[in-house]
């Protein structure tokens, strides 16, 4: 049995929105790595997590941790736009610790773990998809040579990589223990600016896995199948944060929490039934054709203040590509139900969608305005690996970077001269103009600022609205 820390890689606020959208970014208990260590921990197997990410630690720092510790394997967590400073933090765990086991795991490498191996050579071992059962067959090895018996992974074996049989997601989700929060540092995490409400702590709680559609942009780490905790699983994890972290609101969260009506339905009546929906309130993400007036009644009744909704574009030649399967009227439909039942809505917008036009940008700006959500969250297109766009774009050799730290969605803020792809006939400075513009043209309204004033219910919330507008105006001679 091996000893085993789980690292959080030191990926700032200002590596991923910018410097000046940083301080609405999300630093967020990293789950995955907490279901991990939760799992390991009951089947007593010694493990500690390190989020250098939320302690503001250095490559150095972290590897000095490693060096103090015991621990010979060591897990790394990482998406697409921290593969550099994974890369630099193996190499230096290599050089100052050579004699340990460098675990790779996360979205990115699941859908590239062979040429994640290749370009990361200090990494031994990559875990494909869900990671509990795996990474503990993987602590619990009395050998590290015997990796071939471990379903799910990929390894390097002298100078060959070997590829183990796929490891099937796990069906009963309550089987893997709650995830071990008392390993994280749960007083510095804050959810995205327009997430919470007021100053109070928020923390996520995920209740499923698995997303059933097809929406070409998206990779479905979790797979297809629709997979939940019980309803009093849930309950139960809920009033645990409840009782230690006396929380007051609440990020549920899945792929699509509202893709099966049954179990949606039930975890509503059983927040009512139980007293948490006057403990709490909570917000979630949705798609338009998941929801009707009946279901938003009952998640506003129990507790429910805001659902964020992916619109994505305001063309319905973009949202046929990309696979979307919903009409313009559909979303204007569900944005009207939402808000007279008493919801706040955040809207995701894409801009830069494979074949659009400057004047289909401005229709997606155009419809947001339209649609009118509290919060508008515009987005710059990256096609990330594994998705089917990703494939489509490098058939076309259409990938203009493999440069995969700057696969962020947030090009427009960080001033990037490398944007992954840009659609034909447009530019790298265009797109970012356009991100900027967008946000400028959607919040600096005085209809958006009146609501602002409506929805104000502390000191933290109208600081919180008077920066956004000084960064949006600044943006503007940047």
């Amino acid at each position: 049995m091996h000893s085993v820390i789980l690292i959080n890689p030191p990926l700032t606020l200002e590596d991923r929105y910018g410097k000046d959208m940083k301080r609405f970014g999300a630093v967020s208990e990293p789950l995955g790595l907490a279901y991990i260590a939760g799992y390991l921990e009951s089947l007593n197997i010694p493990v500690r997590i390190l989020d250098s990410q939320a302690e503001g630690m250095s490559i150095n720092d972290v590897v000095t941790a490693i060096s103090s510790g015991n621990e010979k394997l060591i897990g790394i967590t990482m998406l697409t736009p921290a593969f550099g400073v994974v890369r630099a933090l193996c190499r230096q765990i290599r050089m100052y610790c050579p004699d340990r086991t460098i675990v790779l795991g996360g979205a990115h490498c699941t859908v590239l773990p062979e040429r994640t191996l290749k370009e990361i050579p200090e990494a031994d071992i990559v875990c494909i998809g869900e990671g509990e059962i795996t990474f503990s067959e993987i602590a619990q090895l009395k050998d590290i040579s015997l990796l071939s018996g471990v379903k799910g992974i990929c390894f390097r074996s002298d100078n060959t990589l070997i590829k183990t049989d796929e490891r099937q997601p796990v069906q009963y989700l309550d089987q893997i223990p709650p995830p071990a929060r008392h390993m994280l540092p749960m007083g510095k995490y804050h959810l995205t600016a327009s997430r919470v409400s007021g100053s109070g702590y928020c923390p996520t709680i995920l209740v499923a896995r698995g997303c059933p559609f097809s929406c070409t942009f998206c990779s479905r780490t979790f797979g297809r199948t629709f997979r939940t905790h019980s309803i009093n699983r849930i309950v139960s994890e809920i009033q645990s944060l409840i009782d230690t972290y006396q929380i007051s609101q609440l990020n549920i969260e899945a792929d699509t929490l509202t893709v099966n009506k049954k179990f949606i339905k039930a975890l509503c009546i059983a927040l009512i039934e139980s007293g948490i929906s006057r403990r709490i309130r909570w917000t979630c993400e949705s798609r338009v054709d998941t929801v009707d007036e009946e279901l938003l009644e009952l998640m506003h009744k129990a507790g429910c203040w805001q659902i964020s909704y992916g619109v994505e574009t305001g063309n319905q030649r973009l949202l046929d590509s990309i696979n979307k399967s919903v009409s313009l009227k559909q979303i204007e439909q569900v944005f009207q139900i939402t808000k007279r039942v008493g919801i706040s809505i955040r809207g995701f917008f894409m801009l830069g969608l494979p074949g659009e036009t400057p004047a289909e940008s401005q229709a997606t700006i155009d419809f947001a305005k339209k649609l009118n959500p509290l919060w508008a969250q515009f987005t710059v297109t990256v096609p990330y690996p594994g998705t089917k766009m990703f494939e489509y774009l490098d058939q076309q050799g259409k990938i203009r970077t493999y440069n995969w730290e700057k696969y962020n969605t947030w090009s427009g803020w960080q001033g990037s001269e490398e944007i992954p792809f840009v659609p034909d006939g447009r530019t790298v400075e265009e797109l970012r103009n356009l991100q900027k513009r967008a946000l400028r043209e959607f919040y600096l309204r005085p209809v958006v600022v009146l609501q602002f004033l409506k929805h104000i219910q502390s000191w933290q919330d109208l600081q919180k609205y008077f920066v956004g507008v000084m960064v949006l105006l600044k943006s503007k001679f940047r």
